[in-house]
């Protein structure tokens, strides 16, 4: 996960590849074979009235979509039946297990809501002693693998076609340090790899004009910060950025863009960490 949201958004593993020629590109997936941005591998989605009609509809689509679930009910049977329930289908599908999780709420009283929300988010970060090996390895499948697999292949096709370029890895800051307070050991250690797989690549494919970098995000303003315990948390983060703030996706935009061009012709295997300052302590 970056650093920036729980556990949920982000498992994508990124790579960006500036070249200027047509790639046939084959993805695989042990799930259903989807469009990729409609993956939802790793993310945490809360579904509230999730025992039938609708909601249930929702939760079923969103576990056999990878995600895992908050499945919230005004009683706990009920939200219990249907994680059975959806368990099952899954099953069936011949899909992975879904890591579902019942909660019982009332959504018209305001502090049960604040409640049940916070131990959602508590639950999403797992301490490593707590973290499933099913997660570990997708995790890992996701931000390594991915990486790699695609890396792969692209360097292959730059090399048989005698392609000078640069190739762009997303890692994250996290693979330098660890967050706090959130815990989310298996993230950081996959982003540890990428940026170590970044590195590796670009010793062996400079010789073939391949210049290979990654860009390590710190804490970035998304959406998904804007609930109050993202916000609390948020509060820990900016003690800890010297220019006082939390990035603008936007921000990245640069960094990015000189990485690709020729502005950076004599730049590889380095790893720019665009922060604001978090990790120079």
């Amino acid at each position: 996960m970056p650093p920036y949201v729980l556990r949920t958004a982000l498992l994508r593993g990124h790579l960006a590849l500036p070249i200027p020629s047509a790639m046939r590109v084959r993805y695989t997936h042990r799930r259903p074979s989807t469009l990729p941005i409609f993956s939802l591998e790793g993310k945490v989605c809360v579904v509230t009235g999730a025992s039938q009609g609708l909601g249930q509809q929702i939760l079923a689509a969103f576990a056999r979509s990878g995600a895992h679930g908050a499945v919230v009910d005004l009683e706990l049977d009920s939200a219990k039946h249907s994680v059975e329930g959806m368990q099952a289908e899954v099953k069936e599908a011949g899909l992975p297990e879904a890591n579902l999780r019942p909660y019982e709420c009332d959504t018209s009283d305001e502090q049960a809501v604040k409640s049940t929300f916070k131990q959602i988010v508590q639950d999403s970060e797992s301490p490593a002693e707590e973290y499933s090996y099913e997660d570990w390895k997708k995790m890992l499948e996701v931000n390594i693998d991915g990486t790699f697999l695609f890396a792969r292949e692209t360097g292959k096709h730059m090399i048989e076609k005698g392609i000078k370029g640069a190739i762009i890895m997303v890692s994250s800051m996290s693979g330098r340090i660890v967050n706090k307070p959130q815990k989310q050991s298996a993230y950081n250690t996959s982003k540890a790899a990428v940026a170590h797989l970044m590195k590796s690549l670009a010793s062996e494919w400079g010789e073939h004009g391949i210049r290979v970098n990654a860009m390590s995000p710190g804490y970035i303003d998304t959406p998904a910060n804007q609930d109050e315990e993202m916000k609390e948390l948020s509060k820990e983060w900016l003690k800890m950025i010297p220019l006082g703030r939390i990035a603008k996706p936007e921000e990245f935009r640069g960094t990015a863009v000189w990485l690709a061009s020729d502005a950076s012709s004599y730049v590889t295997g380095s790893e720019i960490i665009v922060d604001g300052g978090y990790t120079i302590w």
